[in-house]
């Protein structure tokens, strides 16, 4: 049973409070407040699960996502379990591919983001301007 939009949002809410560095730290990485970052981390859990569902190849996350990507991380055994039981596999974070490919993969990641959540954060998925938007990284 896929998990439902409810459950991602607790699960990013959960993981805050296991592990609050990560208020720390996603906050100093996207360089925003504290108040921020459950936004974030909701946005990095929804992207993980996108990429734990697809078929359709690797995607790439914003910018934003993937910085806040980064730090969760660094939360190695938190980041393992999420991965198990949310994806079904470990989502890894492969740094790379060209511009190109970059911007075909979040544009991507976007068409699978709205099919599945609707409409993204601007904040966290910017949609004009993407060339400049899209993180380095891809999942694999």
């Amino acid at each position: 049973m896929l998990p439902s939009t409810k459950t991602l949002t607790e699960t990013a809410d959960q993981l805050l409070y296991e592990n609050p560095i990560l208020i720390e730290k996603i906050s100093n990485a996207l360089e925003c407040g504290a108040d921020a970052v459950p936004s974030a981390l909701q946005e990095v859990v929804r992207f993980l699960y996108l990429a734990g569902t697809n078929d359709s190849g690797m995607l790439t996350p914003s910018h934003r996502v993937d910085l806040a990507w980064h730090e969760f991380i660094l939360c190695t055994k938190a980041y393992c379990a999420f991965c198990k039981a949310i994806c079904g596999r470990y989502i890894h974070h492969q740094p790379g591919g060209s511009n190109a490919e970059n911007r075909r993969q979040y544009k991507e990641t976007i068409t699978q983001y709205e099919r599945q959540f609707g409409t993204p954060d601007p904040n966290f998925w910017p949609t004009s301007g993407m060339q400049e938007k899209c993180g380095a990284c891809e999942t694999i």
